[in-house]
Order: structure tokens, then C-alpha cells, then sequence
């Protein structure tokens, strides 16, 4: 892991991201915030964020239903497992090991449940700019937020499309497969052909609009109770901040983590967090606390929840970690 460039990559940018964070924060004033805290909010804190990953265990077993019934444990054990992932190496890789993992010990393909977790992450890009188009109602999203915003918007709504227009026909499907062969080296056509369907057949509920609006309202569950996270550790510092400024640093602390994929989303959260918060009068030190605190609490529960879970399914890290580099699979 650490002979990959691009786990330096992502920690040079962490790093760049982390100091402009620290450089504008006043540390006695950090201090003193975090000292007249109170933590015991962090306890309910806990328990909702965890009945958000539930209910993304619950959603990923709705999408994976053409492929197979497994059980909602096994989906929450695989989602944390993927969040440890995430919080270690760069680029979000967590969904990849998860599919991989999945595939490996059912017997399915990966490419399918990769298509699965496609709509996944559309459809929690979609909610979170949606909690953004809310909050704009009460304030403007200016400079780099307002861009964060913007290009991620234009990424989630052009992924929406592709996978609306490939789930639904056939037609297009050739088409896109056409234009993906002509891309690659011969030697891959096979395989990319191959994997190129599989991924299509995960993309089996955006066929249905009934289930789209399953999706997407388990979708809400899931980023509802992420803010409520965020709602929770308003309480232990006193920000007095209605649920929709919660929504906001949700969106947006998520969004910068997906646009610059660094490990934990180190920097990139927790400045955005800070600057959403400072948008409603919410001062640079007190912000700065508070973001330190939700990225320290979702980091505290899920490294060492993925850590118990890849002993409950009696794999070591450098072997999942491992398992993303692999392509000579069954696809």
C-alpha cells in the first residue's frame, strides 16, 4: 500500500487540504470550543449513524434481489468493511472490494454487483445534491462550494442518464459496448464485452419505476440519519442551527470527499464541513471544532466496526486491500 502512488498522491492532497484547514483556525479557540463540549450527545450520534448504514444494507440487498437473497448481516458487515477501505486508501475503492468480496463468496458476478452499487452512488449523489438544493433556499453557495456542487451535480445527473439509458434499452447497450471495444486493445475485447453486460444486468432496477422510488427513498433513510449525525454534534456545541444547515454540511462534506477521493475523505471534509457551517454565521473556530468532531466520530465507528467485520468474515486488510488490483476474476 505504501509503495502506490496513488495512495501518495491522495495523501499529498490530504495533506495540502488539512494545512489550509489549520492555517485559518485559531488553535486556543479550537481548544477552548472543544473543552466546553458536551459529549454526551456523541452516544445518540452513534446509534443514528449506524441505523443509516442499516438502511444502506437494506438497500443494497433491494438492488441485488435479481441476484440473489442474502441476508441484511452480511450486507452491513460488507458496508463497513468498504468504509475501512475507503478511510485507508484513495479513490473510494471501498465499493470495488465489496463487490469483489461478494462475488468471491457467492459465487456471482462482480460485475453485476458492481452495477448494483453503481446505482448506489448515483442515487447518493442525487440525495446529497438534493439536501444542497434545499439548504439553498436560506443560503447562497458561493465560491468553491458552489463549484464543488456544481460539478458533482453534473457528474451524478450524467450518471442517472447513462444508467436510465442502458438499463432500459438494448439498443443503447450495443451501442455503448460498440463504442468501448473500439476504445480498447483487441486482446480485452472478450472480457470488457463480457464484464460490459454483467455490469448492465446490476443495473436491472432502474428498469422499474416503482423501484426507482424504493431506491431512492431508502436512499433519503440512508443521508437523513448521516445528518442526524451531524444534527447531534450541533447539540454538543451549542450551534443552535436548524436541521436543513445540518443537511447542507452533510451534502457538501460528502461531495468534496467524492470529487477529491482522498483517504477519509482527510481535508477535503472537513474543510468543506467548516465552510458550510460558516455560511450561516457559524464562527471559523467553532466550525472548525465542530467539523474535527463529526469526521473524528464517523472515522472512530467505522474503522474499528470494519476491522471486527473482516474478522467476522475471516479476512485480513492486506488481502482485501489486495483484492482491488484483481482481474483475473470470473468477472
Amino acid at each position: 500500500m505504501l509503495k502506490s502512488k496513488r495512495f501518495w498522491i491522495g495523501a499529498t492532497i490530504s495533506i495540502a487540504l488539512l494545512a489550509v484547514f489549520l492555517f485559518q483556525v485559531d488553535f486556543s479557540e479550537m481548544g477552548s470550543e472543544m473543552s466546553k463540549a458536551n459529549y454526551i450527545y456523541l452516544l445518540p450520534a452513534v446509534f443514528i449513524y449506524l441505523l443509516g448504514v442499516f438502511f444502506r444494507a437494506v438497500r443494497w440487498q433491494y438492488l441485488l434481489k435479481p441476484l440473489g437473497n442474502f441476508r441484511i448481516f452480511r450486507m452491513f458487515s460488507l458496508i463497513l468493511i468498504g468504509m475501512l477501505v475507503n478511510n485507508i486508501i484513495p479513490a473510494r475503492l471501498g465499493i470495488v472490494v465489496r463487490a469483489v468480496i461478494l462475488g468471491e463468496k457467492e459465487k456471482i458476478s462482480k460485475m453485476a454487483v458492481g452495477g448494483t452499487m453503481v446505482v448506489e452512488q448515483v442515487f447518493d449523489g442525487i440525495m446529497l445534491l438534493f439536501f444542497t438544493a434545499i439548504a439553498s433556499f436560506f443560503a447562497p453557495l458561493n465560491g468553491w462550494l458552489g463549484q464543488v456542487v456544481y460539478i458533482t451535480a453534473v457528474l451524478f445527473i450524467t450518471l442517472i442518464v447513462l444508467c436510465l439509458v442502458f438499463a432500459s434499452s438494448s439498443k443503447a447497450t450495443q451501442k455503448g459496448l460498440s463504442l468501448l471495444l473500439r476504445i480498447l486493445p483487441h486482446k480485452w475485447h472478450d472480457k470488457a464485452g463480457e464484464w460490459f453486460i454483467r455490469l448492465i444486468d446490476g443495473l436491472g432496477v432502474m428498469r422499474s419505476p416503482r423501484k426507482i422510488f424504493v431506491v431512492f427513498i431508502m436512499s433519503a433513510l440512508v443521508w437523513l440519519c448521516e445528518s442526524g449525525l451531524f444534527y447531534m454534534v450541533g447539540f454538543s456545541f451549542d450551534l443552535q442551527q436548524p436541521f436543513y444547515v445540518y443537511m447542507l454540511a452533510t451534502a457538501v462534506s460528502n461531495l468534496a470527499w467524492v470529487l477529491l477521493m482522498t483517504q477519509g475523505g482527510l481535508g477535503s471534509f472537513d474543510l468543506a464541513c467548516q465552510k458550510s457551517l460558516e455560511l450561516f454565521n457559524v464562527g471559523a473556530s467553532a466550525a472548525a471544532s465542530y467539523a474535527v468532531v463529526v469526521h473524528a466520530l464517523i472515522l472512530l465507528i467505522t474503522i474499528p466496526l470494519g476491522l471486527i467485520f473482516l474478522w467476522v468474515e475471516n479476512l485480513s486488510l492486506n488481502k482485501v486491500i489486495g483484492k482491488k488490483d484483481r482481474t483475473n476474476t470470473n468477472g
